[in-house]
């Protein structure tokens, strides 16, 4: 039954029905409710969610009007919504023999065929519940519409919305879903076009901006996003997800004073997210304001001290300011924690050189590139590393290393052919001159960086001549 086409009671009197029932289960004392009366009693505990006292009201109701259908259609749609499929269909076939053109029990039966896999059963379900409809189409193809979407039939779900469309161009409930269902196919452009349409209508919808915010930051608009988190707020400031979202935003977007203070401010919701304090420490630390920084990552670590990122941040303070012992400690927490994060075992390797661990160093570093053999600047400075400390012969191993995953890169082997010419490999370092200067000419002053008295080889000078000719 629905409210909008059932004048026979107004609210005040529904209202007064429902206070009658919730006193009638304290004092325990029988009241009469006719069939109206409990079925507004029903919709109006389905709507708060409260299905299984809903439920009761339904026994009630057909032990005072034993076979009413309108009542037994309700006891189906909430069976439904608990759960119990196999049997709210049992009850719709039923009712459908005795009422077979209950546009109603069709539209339940088409959801229920969608929640068991019969997409076929469902259209023609929902077919018959157009048919039958009449005065109630445009409830009718919201209500299907919304079905599909539930059970992730989302291109579906446009199909019955357009048409509703067609009978309703500025229904802002049906452009809202649309906009839903295209944003949940990843067809962002369109997505944005409905909620900007939904939003013509309906201006002051904080949470139509904070989803179009999404939408923009998938699609790189940064701006964009921000301005639509801005909306929501001015909307409704006691919205935390849209203070988080326009702190992260402004973080990608490198505002980070703007997302400090976007961030602090989702803390006056939320005071033990140990996360949103170590993305603060973060912007502190782009701002260079390392003492807030560390300082937040501190709080953190008082919230959870299994937070891997605050150690880690804390570390990158503690190198800052060149306190190579604090911040050795401070990573090796991070690790103990996750020792599966590349950009720790990197790091680590960086702070384990400064203290001159030179076992550790290596170590940390084979971690690293053992984990993401893909980042080439964990190979170069490795190898960098290793040949400061006159281990060129070592240096080159990494670096051939390095070339399995990084085969045609030109760098590498330039690095490889000046480590060559230190260790008076001239074939070997020929070999890999060759091959950097065909992959990339004009990068061969990595070469002489790397070993400067190559400009003295006369092998060298003759080889980059030659290659010269065909890079003009």
């Amino acid at each position: 039954m629905n409210r909008d086409r059932d004048n026979f009671y107004d609210d005040e009197e529904i209202d007064e029905a429902v206070q009658r029932y919730e006193e009638m289960l304290k004092t325990g004392e029988m009241i009469y409710f006719d069939v109206i009366q409990f079925e507004y009693i029903i919709d109006s505990f389905v709507e708060e969610g409260k299905l299984y006292p809903a439920l009761k009201v339904v026994e009630l109701g057909l032990k005072q009007h034993p076979g009413s259908i309108n009542i037994l259609v309700k006891k189906a749609g909430i069976l439904f919504n608990i759960g119990e499929t196999s049997v709210s269909l049992k009850l719709v076939n039923d009712l459908l023999m005795i009422e077979e053109t209950n546009a109603e029990l069709y539209l339940l039966k088409g959801s229920l065929m969608l929640v068991l896999g019969n997409s076929a059963l469902a259209d023609v379900a929902f077919a018959n519940a157009l048919r039958y409809s009449f005065e109630d189409r445009e409830e009718i193809l919201f209500n299907i519409g919304f079905s599909c979407e539930q059970n992730g039939k989302f291109r579906t779900a446009i199909t019955y919305f357009s048409e509703l469309m067609e009978l309703n161009p500025r229904n802002d409930a049906v452009l809202y879903e649309m906009a839903y269902c295209y944003e949940k196919m990843d067809e962002n452009y369109k997505s944005i076009e409905y909620y900007n349409k939904y939003l013509d209508i309906d201006t002051f919808s904080d949470t139509a901006w904070f989803n179009l915010g999404i939408l923009y930051n998938k699609l790189g608009r940064h701006r964009k996003a921000v301005d639509a988190y801005e909306y929501a707020l001015v909307i409704n400031e006691d919205f935390p997800n849209a203070w988080f979202n326009l702190g992260n935003t402004c973080m990608i977007w490198r505002k980070y004073n703007k997302a400090i203070s976007a961030l602090n401010k989702y803390l006056e919701f939320d005071e033990t997210n140990d996360e949103v304090y170590c993305m603060i420490g973060d912007c502190y630390i782009q701002t260079r304001n390392y003492n807030q920084a560390f300082n937040c990552f501190q709080k953190a670590l008082s919230i959870n001290k299994n937070n891997e990122k605050a150690w880690y941040g804390s570390a990158i303070i503690m190198n800052s300011k060149k306190d190579y012992h604090a911040a050795y400690n401070y990573m090796r927490k991070a690790l103990n924690i996750n020792d599966k994060a590349s950009d720790y075992w990197y790091f680590m390797a960086r702070v384990c050189n400064r203290l001159n661990l030179l076992n550790d160093t290596i170590g940390a570093f084979e971690s690293a590139c053992e984990q993401s053999p893909g980042k080439l600047n964990y190979w170069l400075k490795f190898a960098e590393v290793l040949h400061v400390r006159g281990m060129v012969t070592k240096a080159i191993t990494i670096l051939e290393s390095a070339l399995i995953y990084h085969p045609l890169n030109s760098i590498l082997n330039y690095k490889l052919a000046a480590y060559y010419l230190e260790s008076l490999n001239e074939k070997s370092a020929v070999k890999y001159l060759k091959k950097a200067l065909s992959i990339d000419f004009d990068r061969h002053v990595y070469l002489f960086e790397s070993y400067p008295e190559a400009r003295q080889n006369e092998s060298v000078r003759k080889i980059i001549s030659k290659y010269k000719k065909f890079n003009p």
